[in-house]
């Protein structure tokens, strides 16, 4: 199952890593910080770059949870083990689960939607993990190559913003 550890902001890498070098792999399968892949301009050039698609939330795979709770107690730097009640455990929902597997890989990382411009600046996904949620989008950034898109996540809406790729009408790549 999946959990999902709340951290500082900037400090999920390190804290995945501190989880990594002292958790035994008895209690953990995984512990991962799911990226996201986006464009940004350097020198008037658009290069792809990593982020960090959950800000403040590393996840672990694990069969042993009870185990894996008492383990992390000892690591510094975490904020509290999510759960939906206090001083308790839990998985993500099979959805929650469902979602964040669909939007990655296997490395976890979220690529490049490829999106179009029609006609009143709508766009139209062609491929890439938007096409699963061309319908929850509530904010779309072309200036900055990314959209925003409504989820459910931990039993309550988060905004997650996902990179996009313009490309011309017809399938020619844009910048």
């Amino acid at each position: 199952m999946w959990y999902v550890i709340q951290t500082l902001g900037g400090e999920e890498e390190r804290t995945a890593n501190m989880i990594r070098r002292q958790i035994p792999p008895y209690y953990m399968e995984e512990c991962f910080v799911p990226k996201r892949e986006r464009l940004k301009k350097f020198h008037g050039s658009w290069n792809r770059v990593e982020e960090i698609l959950f800000h403040g939330y590393v996840f672990v795979i694990s069969q042993k949870p009870e185990g894996l709770y008492q383990e992390l107690k000892q690591i510094p730097r975490l904020t509290k083990v999510l759960g939906r009640e206090k001083a308790s455990f839990f998985p993500l929902t099979a959805e929650e689960e469902k979602m964040v597997k669909g939007m990655g890989d296997e490395d976890h990382k979220t690529a490049l939607s490829r999106i179009e411009l029609g006609e009143g600046k709508k766009i139209r996904v062609l491929e890439g993990p938007l096409k699963d949620y061309a319908g929850d989008v509530v904010k779309v950034n072309l200036h900055k190559r990314e959209v925003v898109v409504r989820v459910e996540f931990m039993g309550k809406p988060v905004e997650v913003f996902l990179g996009v790729e313009m490309v011309e009408m017809g399938g020619a790549k844009s910048s």
